[in-house]
C-alpha cells in the first residue's frame, strides 16, 4: 500500500511487532498508574474555587495564616417529641470524653442548648489545614458513632464542614463504583450484539478500560497543577470508556470488513488505519479542541475538566491508532470466536441494507437546505432555556441531602439557625508597614 502516512505506519509496525505494541501499552498503563498513586490527587481548595474579591480575601487570609479552624459539632437532638435535657447532657458528656486527647483534636467546648431547646451542641476545634479535615475526621464519627450506641434514647453526631465533605467523598466514590460497574456489562452486551463474538466484543472494552486507568492516573499528575474541584474523575470514566469504545469500534468495524472482502489481515488492518484511524484522529483533535474551549471560562472548576476530558480523549485516541492495531493482529480469525449464534447470523447480514437507516437519510439527502434548516432550527429550541440560566456557586444548601451528614446539619441549623452573615475584609500590606494604624 503506497502513500503511507504516520497513522498508517504506526499501524502496519504495530500490526507486525504486536507483542512489543501491547508491552509498551500495557508499561505506559501501568507506569501512569504508578506516578498518579505518588502523587496522588490534589483537591481544590476553598480559596481555589473562590472567585472575585472573595477570592482575593480568602488567599490573603491564607498567606497571612488567618484562616478559621476546622470546626466539627457533637449534636445531641431526639428522635421524636421533646429532648430530655439530662440525657442529652450524659450522652454530649460521653462523646466529648471520647473525643478528648483523640489525635487531630486541639479543643472541646461547653456544651450549648438551642434557644428552643431541642438540641445539644458541643463544639469540637481540630488542628491542621481546614481543607484537609474531611481526610482525618472518619475516626471521630467513628468514636462518636460508638456513643451513638450506647445512648439510644437520643440521636447523638458529629457534624460539620470536614464531615459533610467526607459524606460527599463518599458518595461521589459509591457513585462512580456504581457507574462504573454498570457502565462494563452493559458496554460489553452492546458490543457482543454489535459483533455477535465475544472475542470482538472485548476488544473495545479493553481499549476503553485501559484508557481509563491511564487517565485517571495521569490525572494525578495533572492535578498537581489545575487542582481537582471534585467531577473530574467521573468525566475521565464516562468520557474515557465512551470514546475508547467508540474509536475501537468502527477500525475493527472497517478491520472485518476489509477481511471479508479478501484482504489479508495486516493488510486489512493497514486500509483500516487509513480510513477509520484517520477518522479516528481528526474526531479527536476535534474533542478535545472543544473541550478545550472550557479554558476560556476562567475558573478552576471548568479548567480542571477540561485539562481531564482532554487527557483521557488524548490517550484514548493514543491507544485506538497504536496498540489496537497490535490486538487486531494477535487476535486475527479468533476475533470471531467464540460466535453467539442467533446474533453472529444477523450480525453478518451484508448483502442487505438496513432499512431503517435509509429511511432516516432519504429526506436529508433529498432535501438538504430544509434538512439543515430544520435541524438547526431543533436545536436552537432545545438551546432557548438556557437563556434562563442562572449562575452560582455551589454551597452547603445545593449538597445532596441523601448524605447523612447534610441530614445532621439540617437538624443543626434548624435547632441552632445563623442570625447573620458574616464577611472577611483582608488586607495585605508590606512587612515594614504592618505596625502602622490603619485609617
Amino acid at each position: 500500500m503506497g502513500g503511507r502516512n504516520l497513522i498508517t505506519r504506526a499501524a502496519r509496525w504495530s500490526a507486525v511487532h504486536p507483542w512489543w505494541a501491547m508491552t509498551l501499552w500495557v508499561v505506559f498503563v501501568l507506569g501512569a498508574l504508578v506516578v498518579g498513586g505518588m502523587t496522588g490527587t490534589r483537591s481544590a481548595t476553598v480559596s481555589d474555587l473562590a472567585i472575585g474579591q472573595s477570592g482575593r480575601a480568602a488567599e490573603i487570609a491564607k498567606d497571612g495564616g488567618l484562616e478559621n479552624r476546622a470546626v466539627e459539632n457533637i449534636l445531641v437532638t431526639p428522635y421524636e417529641g421533646r429532648l430530655d435535657q439530662d440525657r442529652a447532657r450524659a450522652a454530649a458528656d460521653d462523646a466529648a470524653d471520647a473525643l478528648r486527647g483523640a489525635k487531630g483534636v486541639t479543643a472541646i467546648g461547653k456544651p450549648v442548648p438551642a434557644p428552643d431547646g431541642s438540641a445539644l451542641l458541643v463544639p469540637v476545634t481540630l488542628g491542621g489545614d481546614p481543607e484537609t479535615a474531611s481526610e482525618r475526621v472518619q475516626p471521630l464519627l467513628d468514636k462518636v458513632e460508638k456513643v451513638g450506641e450506647k445512648h439510644t434514647e437520643v440521636r447523638v453526631e458529629l457534624v460539620g464542614a470536614g464531615s459533610i465533605k467526607a459524606g460527599l467523598d463518599d458518595m461521589l466514590s459509591e457513585d462512580l463504583g456504581r457507574a462504573t460497574g454498570l457502565s462494563l456489562p452493559v458496554t460489553l452486551i452492546v458490543m457482543v450484539f454489535v459483533f455477535g463474538a465475544i472475542v470482538a466484543a472485548s476488544v473495545p472494552v479493553i481499549l476503553g478500560i485501559s484508557s481509563v486507568l491511564a487517565g485517571l492516573g495521569l490525572w494525578g499528575v495533572a492535578s498537581q497543577f489545575v487542582a481537582d474541584p471534585g467531577p473530574v474523575t467521573h468525566i475521565i470514566v464516562l468520557m474515557g470508556m465512551a470514546i475508547g469504545v467508540d474509536y475501537s469500534l468502527f477500525y475493527l468495524k472497517r478491520q472485518r470488513e476489509e477481511r471479508a472482502l479478501g484482504a489479508d489481515n495486516i493488510d486489512a488492518i493497514e486500509i483500516a488505519s487509513a480510513t477509520s484511524g484517520h477518522s479516528v484522529m481528526v474526531s479527536g483533535l476535534v474533542v478535545m479542541v472543544s473541550m478545550g474551549a472550557l479554558y476560556l471560562a476562567g475558573h478552576i472548576a471548568f479548567e480542571s475538566m477540561a485539562t481531564g476530558a482532554v487527557l483521557v480523549v488524548a490517550i484514548a485516541m493514543l491507544a485506538s491508532l497504536t496498540v489496537l492495531p497490535a490486538m487486531l493482529s494477535k487476535f486475527g480469525r479468533y476475533l470471531d470466536r467464540p460466535r453467539v449464534p442467533l446474533v453472529w447470523r444477523l450480525t453478518q447480514r451484508t448483502g442487505t441494507k438496513p432499512r431503517l437507516w435509509s429511511a432516516m437519510l432519504k429526506p436529508s439527502l433529498r432535501h438538504p437546505v430544509i434538512s439543515l434548516v430544520l435541524s438547526v432550527g431543533a436545536l436552537l429550541a432545545l438551546a432557548v432555556p438556557a437563556m434562563d440560566l442562572k449562575l452560582k456557586a455551589t454551597g452547603v444548601d445545593d449538597l445532596p441531602h441523601s448524605i447523612p451528614a447534610m441530614q445532621a446539619n439540617e437538624r443543626l441549623t434548624e435547632s441552632f439557625p445563623s442570625q447573620a452573615d458574616t464577611h472577611t475584609v483582608a488586607v495585605r500590606v508590606p512587612a515594614d508597614q504592618a505596625g502602622c494604624p490603619t485609617r
